[in-house]
């Protein structure tokens, strides 16, 4: 099984459901994803935010308040995706086995750097 890949922030951010985001994890987008985002919209921008959205696991009005630096890593990471390539190198890990998960830092497995705030 491939190991999971997580985008690092920048500049970590709460979202308005109060939970503290430092990293978002990486979903691998399908057809289908494609489909539904042409339905939700015509206009090509929102049809986009609706695909980061949904790779990322976000909502999206918290797409909104991501940074614009964190904002550029997240499109260049959906584009590699649509072109087929290598996420892990495009995130500056290695692919190979035993290799740390992108970007994961001191979390534990799984966590993906998302934390609540409480």
């Amino acid at each position: 099984m491939a190991a999971s890949l997580s985008i690092p922030l920048k500049f970590p951010f709460t979202t308005a459901a109060g939970t503290h985001l430092a990293a978002l994890p990486v979903a691998r987008l399908k057809r289908k994803d494609i489909s539904k985002a042409q339905d939700y919209s015509k206009d090509e921008g929102v049809i986009e935010d609706f695909l980061l959205a949904k790779m990322t696991g976000m909502t999206i009005e918290d797409l909104g308040d991501l940074d614009i630096a964190d904002s550029k890593t997240v499109t260049e990471v959906f584009r590699g995706m649509a072109e087929g390539r290598d996420l892990a190198a495009l995130l500056g890990r290695s692919a190979v086995d035993g290799a740390q998960d992108a970007a994961i830092g001191d979390s534990e497995p799984g966590d993906a750097g998302v934390s609540a705030v409480g």
